[in-house]
């Protein structure tokens, strides 16, 4: 029998009662440290009396405008609240109020949401005659086009009725230069891929 073979039990030993001492340690560390986390909240184990647990009401306050607004009453709805004033420079008024009332604005924006869907509809079922219709709509009602939406749709409409070198020239241009574009990833699936 060699000698090495009786000590290494007893190293197996030490080894064991070492990561014992280590393990027992860290128990000792976790409940010593984390303890005050993992107790229950007076909160939770005693309710408050029925007066604290009224909701209490925040509303939103705004910082001091920029420029002097002109003071008018608020427009006051049927039940006597007040109507939030449209122009955002206008005094808020106090309490709770009925949201502002829909502008021409506003009917333009869902105007223009609303033509952008069907575009859309005709992109997803790959109708482009159907879109080259919608974007003349488009283009004429909303000429400004600020994201540069009209060029892809018409990029698309392109690569869906002429497949080829020149529809996948400009689709590739399109997609290098229009970074913010929401229509790249359809230029990509429609022309690139």
């Amino acid at each position: 029998m060699n000698v090495h073979e009786l000590d290494r039990p007893r190293g197996t030993r030490r080894h064991l009662a070492l990561a014992v001492a280590v393990l027992g340690a860290l128990a000792v560390w976790t409940v010593v440290h984390l303890a005050p986390w993992l107790e229950p909240r007076a909160a939770t184990l005693h309710p408050a009396p029925e007066a604290e647990i009224a909701p209490k009401i925040a509303f939103p306050t705004r910082s001091a405008p920029l420029r002097a607004p002109v003071e008018r009453a608020p427009e006051v709805a049927e039940d006597g609240l007040p109507i939030m004033p449209a122009d955002p420079s206008a005094p808020m008024p106090a309490g709770p109020v009925h949201p502002h009332p829909t502008t021409p604005a506003h009917l333009r924006i869902y105007r223009e949401n609303n033509l952008l869907g069907a575009l859309n509809g005709a992109l997803d079922v790959k109708d482009a005659s159907g879109m080259r219709r919608l974007l003349a709509q488009y283009r004429e009602e909303y000429p400004e086009d600020p994201h540069e939406l009209q060029a892809g749709y018409a990029i698309i409409a392109d690569c869906l009725d002429h497949p080829g070198n020149a529809s996948t020239a400009a689709a590739s241009h399109y997609y290098d230069t229009e970074l913010a574009s929401t229509l790249r990833r359809y230029v990509r699936r429609h022309c690139l891929e």
